[in-house]
């Protein structure tokens, strides 16, 4: 009895010293990831700021991106079963002997070291230039009068429901590379230098898609509500016929996004002293900016 005592403490004195670690870790993550999605929300907006190192907005802008990462799972998992469902019946259908010879042309060409590290990144680089880094077009958005010509500009200005398909897909593509790179661990095909280089540059390009998740979150779905106010300090007195709207917030200073009746625009940047703030609604900016510019769609129905 008392060695069983002994050996569980012991494990739960090991669990402990990993759980610490562990959220170490976690926390990195989280700054790591709503720093990125801080980051690239600003660039979108054209606001040209410093970040600080610390500060507690990474950790809650993390998180909100990790919940959304999360609820974005089951929309991959219900497409997945979908599919699933209909392959089902035809598969039933195939002869067994057709069903054995397609096995086994998988596992030959599967057992080949390159084809599987070779066949991830191909997918993973046509899927990151084509997808995950188009994102990128998207810079100084409120000053312009018109979106960028790619066919992004359209996923930006879609309602919520098809931005978080769009999302999904992009995590899909994702978990894709991930799934392939598990396949290489476990597939037990012999390996040579350059399976092993590959398989490398393939973990390589699996993090690039994955930091691009936040980057994506950061320009696409933060930056959808933007808080309209009015009286107050700064921008919030501006004269009659201008609406502004809070862009960022820092303890130093209130940047606003201001909007002339002619849509004359620009950003303005107040000190934060003790200025008040009134918050009369939350409004889709870029429904509200470049709505009407999308000939033949609503694309800002709710």
């Amino acid at each position: 009895m008392a060695d069983l005592w002994s050996e569980f403490t012991e494990k739960l004195g090991g669990l402990a010293g990993r759980w610490t670690a562990y959220a170490a870790f976690g926390s990195f993550l989280l700054y790591l990831f709503g720093y990125l999605t801080l980051r690239f929300q600003l660039s979108t907006f054209g606001v040209a700021t410093n970040l600080d190192i610390f500060d507690e907005k990474y950790l809650f802008a993390g998180c909100r991106f990790l919940v959304y990462l999360v609820s974005s799972v089951p929309n991959i998992l219900i497409v997945v079963l979908i599919l699933a469902a209909l392959g089902y019946i035809p598969y039933r259908l195939i002869p067994l002997s057709v069903k054995e010879a397609l096995r086994k042309r998988i596992a030959d060409w599967s057992a080949k070291p390159i084809h599987l590290p070779l066949l991830g990144i191909v997918l993973a680089v046509v899927f990151i230039q084509f997808a995950s880094r188009k994102c990128f077009v998207f810079g100084n958005v409120l000053l312009r009068k018109h979106l960028p010509d790619e066919w992004l500009s359209s996923v930006l200005l879609t309602n919520e429901a098809r931005l978080s398909l769009y999302f999904s897909a992009l995590l899909a593509g994702t978990l894709l590379t991930g799934v392939i790179l598990l396949l290489i661990q476990h597939g037990g095909a012999s390996i040579n230098p350059l399976s092993r280089i590959l398989t490398v540059l393939l973990i390589f390009l699996f993090a690039v898609e994955f930091l691009l998740l936040p980057a994506n979150y950061g320009v696409l779905v933060s930056t959808q509500e933007l808080p309209r106010i009015v009286e107050g300090g700064g921008a919030g007195n501006s004269p009659a016929g201008l609406t502004s709207w809070l862009v960022w917030e820092s303890k130093d200073a209130l940047i606003y996004f201001v909007r002339g009746p002619e849509d004359q625009r620009m950003l303005v940047t107040v000190p934060r002293k003790d200025t008040r703030i009134s918050v009369v609604a939350y409004d889709n900016i870029f429904c509200v900016l470049f709505g009407a510019n999308q000939a033949g769609s609503s694309p800002c129905q709710r």
